[in-house]
């Protein structure tokens, strides 16, 4: 799922239709990127495939992203989450 010209998608751009069911409890035909940021990045991480992480990173930073994990590494079911996420975008581990 490249984009074109390697540009970001914009921000009121739609979601792939995968995302439909980790977005369960959203109008997915209304979701904006902003707006529905943390629900987006919060599923993502607590439900969604590496295949929803990879999309993610065309719309959102790889610091967006692992600061969105941090900040809310005690609201996962899996307390591994973060520890992924910051494995998969730091140096650190």
């Amino acid at each position: 799922m490249k984009c074109s010209n390697n540009k970001k998608p914009g921000h009121n751009e739609r979601l792939p239709s995968f995302f439909k069911g980790i977005l369960w409890f959203l109008d997915f035909d209304k979701i904006e990127l902003d707006r529905d940021k943390e629900a987006i990045l919060f599923q993502v991480l607590e439900k969604g495939r590496m295949e929803h992480l990879f999309y993610l990173q065309k719309i959102y930073s790889k610091d967006e992203i692992l600061s969105f994990a941090k900040i809310n590494r005690n609201r996962f079911s899996r307390k591994s989450i973060y520890n992924f996420i910051r494995f998969l975008y730091s140096n650190e581990i």
